[in-house]
């Protein structure tokens, strides 16, 4: 039996999804190369926007052609979109078999035989209590590991903000037991893993009892073959000065840092129910930056909220440049449903949401663009992740998240993958930089 999963959505996501293969594995499946060789089609669901539940549902549609091209194939729809319309499903995608929210994948290999002994539909939906075993961990392989690994230490959001549908799908904020997270890490560093991303919605607001998430990290700064720390996704208002005094202050900690602001304008970020001021977030900024000066600053930021005026917007521009962020993930507004944001009138036409929009895109494009420029003539150290954009180059990321594709001097791509290499940077490219190993 064979299986496949595709997966929409964020790193969470991409986590989540390797679990599902290993516990499939475990079951006795093996991984196919694509929809037309699986018995099993997964589609792992992001429904955080209106898009990407379009998205999802939309696939699962198309994989339901290999069910009717072979009727022993069985479509899951896991995940977000799977929490969010739970037997929902069923009328929008009727091809589709079972239905498995994020807090259910180990039961997913019972799921699979229970349809196939009984016929007819499964769903499975509803949060488990934070428990030790309730946490999605990953097991010892035997096998060496790719260099970068997920590591989960906490799942859920409790901060309910208005136009967020991530605490309906997700349930309330659960934190991992330290013990775990940290014997996890160890197994993955021991595999081979040499760069670990923890994973949490608000994932600075994890805590173990007395053990914060600052403590959390100094704890993993402990690992010796750990050479690369990064967590996602923070949230300014748990931003502490502990968590600031971290950046440039642990070995592993990495100089780059993802912190969604949303918006800057106070006015919107009060309606949003962000519980931060614009000010706040600039201090936050402003430490990260005292602490670690060459600290790569990236942000989520969302055009068109309602009631969002020009004065609104240019708040937001302003707060961009005076940041100088080097990247951002950028959308129009779009409704959520079942959230507070949807009970208010979406007055921002959709023209005015594309120009600001494509204004936050000009903007966002010359400072990363000024950020890569920076790096011309710099020694780096890259993770190599494997063969670059052109022949005779490979890739990888420096500690600031930076694509790299550069020349090697001697050893091959399979010899260097997952190696971390010097690189002197040549040339700033529209989304990469380009080199030659130092």
């Amino acid at each position: 039996m064979k299986l496949f999963v595709r997966t929409f959505g964020c790193q969470m996501n991409v986590h989540d999804s390797e679990r599902i293969e290993e516990i499939m594995v475990r079951a006795g499946y093996e991984l196919a190369l694509s929809p037309a060789e699986a018995d099993v089609l997964v589609v792992n669901s992001c429904t955080v926007r209106e898009k990407a539940w379009h998205k999802a549902i939309s696939e699962a549609g198309r994989l339901g052609i290999q069910k009717r091209r072979r009727k022993e194939v069985l479509v899951v729809v896991a995940g977000c979109v799977a929490e969010q319309e739970k037997e929902r499903v069923w009328k929008l995608v009727p091809v589709v078999d079972l239905v498995v929210g994020p807090d259910r994948y180990k039961e997913l290999p019972a799921m699979v035989e229970e349809v196939r002994r009984e016929g007819g539909r499964a769903a499975r939906h509803g949060f488990d209590a934070g428990q030790p075993g309730d946490f999605l961990s990953t097991h010892a392989s035997g096998k060496r590991r790719a260099a970068s690994a997920f590591l989960t230490v906490m799942k859920g959001c409790s901060e309910q903000c208005s136009y967020c549908i991530v605490p309906s799908v997700r349930g309330p904020r659960r934190s991992r037991p330290s013990v775990d997270i940290l014997g996890e890490a160890a197994l993955l560093v021991s595999e081979g893993a040499r760069e670990l991303t923890l994973l949490g919605q608000t994932v600075n607001s994890y805590r173990d009892g007395e053990l914060t998430f600052g403590r959390l990290l100094r704890e993993m700064d402990q690992l010796t073959l750990l050479q690369r720390l990064r967590f996602t996704s923070p949230h300014p208002r748990f931003m502490t000065q502990e968590v600031i005094d971290c950046f440039g202050a642990l070995r592993t900690l990495c100089e780059s840092l993802h912190l969604p602001v949303q918006s800057g304008s106070d006015a919107v970020l009060a309606r949003m129910k962000r519980r931060y001021t614009a000010e706040h977030y600039r201090q936050v900024a402003q430490g990260l930056r005292r602490g670690c000066e060459d600290i790569s600053l990236t942000t989520d930021i969302i055009v068109g909220y309602p009631g969002e005026t020009d004065a609104d917007f240019h708040e937001t521009l302003r707060l961009i440049e005076e940041v100088g962020f080097a990247g951002a993930f950028s959308f129009k507004y779009s409704t959520r449903p079942g959230t507070p944001a949807a009970a208010l009138e979406d007055d921002v036409p959709e023209q005015v949401k594309a120009e600001r929009l494509a204004k936050v895109h000009e903007v966002i494009e010359r400072l990363s663009a000024s950020a890569r420029a920076l790096e011309i003539g710099r020694t780096v150290e890259v993770l190599v992740e494997g063969k670059g954009r052109n022949a005779g180059q490979v890739t990888g990321r420096t500690r600031k998240n930076q694509i790299v594709n550069f020349v090697p001097k001697q050893r091959t791509v399979e010899e260097l993958i997952g190696q971390l290499v010097w690189a002197k940077v040549r040339q700033a490219l529209p989304h990469s930089l380009e080199g030659e190993e130092a």
